[in-house]
């Protein structure tokens, strides 16, 4: 049984480094550095997001009437559910 290799983020911040700034194909760094291919562009990819907004969002404000609304058209399609699921169960009764 193999396991898979964990690497510090530390690590990762370098080998992403590393791979952009040589020119080298990314094959040969991640020969290089002894792991995959595929980890170092993953890596490469979410360090591309995290510069890009990819990290949490910032709390929005919330329009309270909208909020309101949405609450009120829940309850209504939680009921509509809670109904089709009694008439189902009736009418699977009814076909026995």
């Amino acid at each position: 049984m193999s396991s898979r290799p964990t690497y510090s983020d530390e690590f990762k911040a370098d080998a992403v480094a590393l791979a952009e700034s040589s020119g080298r194909p990314l094959a040969l760094v991640a020969a290089e550095l002894g792991i995959s291919l595929t980890a170092l562009k993953r890596w490469i990819k979410l360090s591309h997001e995290g510069h890009e907004g990819g990290g949490p969002k910032p709390d929005l404000p919330v329009d309270t009437a909208k909020y309101k609304a949405m609450e009120v058209r829940l309850r209504e399609l939680e009921r509509e559910n809670e109904f089709l699921k009694k008439v189902s169960a009736f009418f699977a009764k009814e076909q026995r």
